[in-house]
C-alpha cells in the first residue's frame, strides 16, 4: 500500500475507532462508502478478498480499504478542514529538507574560511576534523547495521532516528491545542499520530537518513566552494607550524591523509625535506597553495561528498520502496473485517476464540454465539469455543493463553454469566490479564467482553427481577468499564432470529477493544 494511501487509512481508522457514535462520520457515510469502495472493486461480494488465518491483507483487501478510507477522508475533511492540515504535517515539510541542505553548505563555506587569515594550513583543522567525523559515522553505520542485522529494532537512538521522531512534533503541538474547540476530534487524530509515527516508522527514519547524509555532502561541498573562493579572490600561502611535530612527522601525516586525493589527481605529495622547507618560521616557509588546495579539496570528495551521496541514494532507494509500499500494522486485519462486515464474504476468514469463564454455556448459547459473532464481525469467522476456564485458575490460564487460542485469534471473547458477582481478584485478574497480554504480545488481536444474561433471566423469571436484572448490568458494566473496557450484554438464550439482531450486532461491534499503539 502507497504511502498515501495508508495515512489516510489509519486516520479515518482512528476516527472511527475513537468516534463510536458517528459525531464525525455518521454511520451512514460509513456504511455508504463500504458499499461504493466494494463497487468499484467489482460490484460482488468480494471474497477474494478474504485471507486465511495468519496471513496479511490481500491486494484486494488493502485495495477495498484504501477506496474506503479516502471517500471517508474527503467528507471528514469537508466537514473538518483542520484534518487535513494535520495530514499535510504528518508528511513532513518539504522546505525544512532544503533548509538544512543550505544551511549545512553555508557552513562548508565559513569551514574553509575559519582561520581568517590568507594562509592555508595543509595540516587544516577544519578538514582533519570533518574527515575524521565522516570516518567515525561511517564506522557507526557498520556497526548499527551490524547489530540491526543480529537485534532487529534494538539500535540505540541516533540523529537520524531522532530527526524521524521529531517529524510529528509539531502535529502532535498542534493535535494538542485542538481539544479546546473539539475534543472527539482531537482524540482521534491523537490517536492518528500514534498509529502513524508506528507504522511510517521506518519510512521518517529512511527520509532523515537521507537529508542527514546530503546534509553532511552539503558541508563538504560548501568546504570545496569556499577553498577554491578564496584561492581565485586571494593569494594564498600554504604551509604548517607545530609545537609538537617535526618534518618527518608531517610527512607520514599528510602522506595518510592526502594519499587517496593525490592518487585522484597525480599531484605528488612532497618529501620530507621539502616539507621542512613550507615551515613558517618568523614569517617565512610556504608556498603557493594551488597544489594544497586541490589535494584539500579532492580529499574533501573522497572522504566526504561522494561516499555521503551514495548513502544518500540508498537511502533515497529506501525511501521509494517504502512509500510505494508501505507495512501494513497487523491492526488492519480486524479493522477491514470490522468494516466490511455488512458485506458477505469481504471480511475474509478469521478466528474468535471464545473463552467462557467460570461458566459452561449450553448448547443453545453456543449456537447463539456462532450466530451472532459472525453477524457482527463478518461471515467469514470462525467461532473456536475453549473449554471454561475454572474458578481460582485465573493464573493458569494467563500463563497459558498463547497455546490455548489466544496466539492465533483475531478476537478473543471473554464470556461471564450475569449471575455471577464480579471479582477483582477473580474476574478482574482474567480481564485485565488478557488485555494486558494483548498490549505486550498481540497488539493486533481484539478483545470482547460478553456477559450472558440468560442464566440470571432464567433464576428471576419466578420473581419478575426485573430491577435485579438492571441493577446486576450496572455493576458488570462499572466493574468492566474500571479495567479500560466495554462490557457487551447478550442474551444467549432466546433464538437468534429476531429483529434486532442488527442491534446486537451494532452493539458488539462497538464494544470491541485493541490495544493501543505506544507514540
Amino acid at each position: 500500500m502507497r504511502e498515501d494511501a495508508l495515512r489516510s487509512l489509519l486516520l479515518i481508522k482512528a476516527v472511527e475507532e475513537t468516534d463510536r457514535g458517528g459525531t464525525l462520520i455518521p454511520s451512514a457515510d460509513r456504511a455508504a462508502a463500504t458499499r461504493e469502495a466494494v463497487r468499484d472493486a467489482g460490484g460482488g461480494p468480494a471474497a477474494s478478498a478474504g485471507r486465511t488465518v495468519g496471513a496479511p491483507l490481500s491486494a484486494e483487501a488493502q485495495e477495498l480499504l484504501a477506496r474506503r478510507a479516502e471517500r471517508l477522508r474527503r467528507q471528514l475533511v469537508a466537514r473538518h478542514p483542520f484534518v487535513d492540515t494535520v495530514l499535510a504535517l504528518s508528511r513532513g515539510p518539504a522546505w525544512a529538507g532544503w533548509l538544512v541542505v543550505v544551511l549545512a553548505a553555508a557552513l562548508g563555506v565559513g569551514l574553509s574560511a575559519l582561520d581568517g587569515s590568507r594562509r592555508i594550513n595543509i595540516l587544516s583543522f577544519p578538514l582533519l576534523g570533518l574527515v575524521l567525523w565522516n570516518v567515525l559515522v561511517y564506522v557507526l553505520l557498520a556497526l548499527d547495521a551490524v547489530r540491526s542485522s543480529v537485534r532487529a529494532g534494538t539500535g540505540r537512538p541516533s540523529l537520524p532516528r531522532l530527526l524521524a521522531q521529531s517529524t510529528l512534533g509539531r502535529v502532535k503541538r498542534l493535535v494538542a491545542r485542538a481539544a479546546a474547540f473539539d475534543a472527539v476530534l482531537a482524540e482521534a487524530l491523537g490517536r492518528f499520530v500514534a498509529d502513524w509515527s508506528e507504522a511510517a516508522r521506518a519510512l521518517l527514519t529512511a527520509r532523515a537518513v537521507r537529508l542527514f547524509h546530503l546534509g553532511a555532502a552539503a558541508v563538504g561541498l560548501g568546504l570545496i566552494a569556499g577553498l577554491y573562493l578564496r584561492g581565485v579572490a586571494l593569494d594564498y600561502r600554504a604551509g604548517w607550524e607545530s609545537t609538537f611535530l617535526d618534518a618527518r612527522q608531517v610527512h607520514a601525516i599528510v602522506a595518510v591523509i592526502y594519499a587517496p586525493a593525490s592518487a585522484l589527481t597525480g599531484i605528488p605529495i612532497p618529501d620530507a625535506d621539502h616539507l621542512g622547507a613550507l615551515r613558517w618560521d618568523e614569517g617565512r616557509g610556504g608556498e603557493s597553495a594551488a597544489r594544497w588546495i586541490h589535494l584539500l579539496a579532492a580529499s574533501v570528495l573522497v572522504f566526504v561528498v561522494l561516499p555521503r551521496l551514495l548513502l544518500a541514494l540508498a537511502a533515497t532507494v529506501a525511501v521509494w520502496r517504502r512509500s510505494r509500499h508501505a507495512a501494513l500494522p497487523p491492526a488492519l486485519v480486524p479493522y477491514f473485517r470490522s468494516a466490511f462486515a455488512s458485506t458477505q464474504g469481504a471480511a475474509g476468514r478469521g478466528i474468535v476464540a471464545v473463552m467462557p469463564y467460570a461458566y459452561e454455556p449450553g448448547t443453545g448459547a453456543l449456537a447463539a454465539l456462532r450466530e451472532l459473532l459472525p453477524a457482527a464481525l463478518g461471515e467469514g469467522v470462525a467461532v473456536d469455543v475453549h473449554a471454561p476456564v475454572r474458578y481460582g485458575d485465573e493464573e493458569g490460564f494467563l500463563h497459558n493463553l498463547a497455546d490455548r487460542g489466544g496466539a492465533i485469534a483475531d478476537v478473543i471473547a471473554l464470556l461471564f454469566n450475569l449471575a455471577a458477582t464480579p471479582e477483582d481478584e477473580n474476574h478482574g485478574s482474567v480481564i485485565a490479564g488478557v488485555r494486558d497480554w494483548l498490549e505486550r504480545a498481540r497488539r493486533h488481536t481484539q478483545l470482547l467482553v460478553l456477559v450472558d444474561e440468560a442464566p440470571y433471566r432464567v433464576r428471576m423469571a419466578q420473581s419478575g427481577g426485573a430491577e435485579r436484572i438492571a441493577e446486576r448490568r450496572e455493576v458488570w458494566r462499572a466493574f468492566v468499564s474500571a479495567r479500560g473496557l466495554s462490557a457487551c450484554f447478550v442474551d444467549l438464550g432466546r433464538p437468534r432470529a429476531g429483529a434486532d439482531d442488527s442491534d446486537y450486532a451494532q452493539r458488539l461491534r462497538a464494544m470491541l477493544w485493541q490495544p493501543a499503539v505506544s507514540a
